[in-house]
């Protein structure tokens, strides 16, 4: 089964929304995984109360690195010292297993994309949503107006979506 393995930033959004059935659903041929350090990423916000990080790892396969993936996030480290610790753990991963990378980070994605992994974003998820007719243009409207709410974020560029 094809792997992807997520960031925290889209699962930070769906998981607030109560929506990460939702990717359940449009990625059901796909087993959805985090890394240790996206796992220590979203252990943070527990500390402070919010329950939303529990959802994710309830439902989210915990993949562990190999020490090929370790020594390979170490040298990520040096070329990439922009990115996140989960990023760092995360792509190289992706890299080595020839699997998904779901982010958001407009850097991450870019990384990704420079060592040739498929990446996808908010923007692809929402827009297969609709193409794959589990959403119509009205309800994903409600959906993207819901996770930005609950996020207390903006969705930009929306209308690439509804192209």
């Amino acid at each position: 089964m094809k792997i992807i393995i997520f960031d925290t930033d889209i699962l930070s959004m769906f998981a607030k929304a109560g929506a990460l059935d939702v990717l359940f659903n449009l990625l059901s041929g796909f087993k959805l995984c985090i890394t240790p350090k996206i796992k220590e990423e979203f252990s943070a916000p527990l500390k402070y109360g919010y329950s939303f990080p529990q959802q994710i790892f309830d439902k989210f396969e915990l993949v562990l690195p190999t020490k090929e993936e370790y020594l390979e996030s170490e040298h990520f480290q040096t070329l990439y010292p922009f990115l996140g610790k989960g990023e760092i753990e995360a792509i190289p991963m992706a890299k080595i297993r020839k699997c998904v990378f779901a982010t958001n980070d407009l850097k991450a994605f870019n990384v990704a994309l420079k060592e040739g992994i498929t990446v996808i974003n908010v923007h692809i998820i929402l827009r297969t949503l609709l193409r794959k007719k589990i959403f119509n243009k009205s309800d994903l409207k409600k959906l993207i107006q819901k996770l930005e709410a609950s996020d207390n974020t903006k969705i930009k560029h929306t209308d690439i979506i509804f192209e």
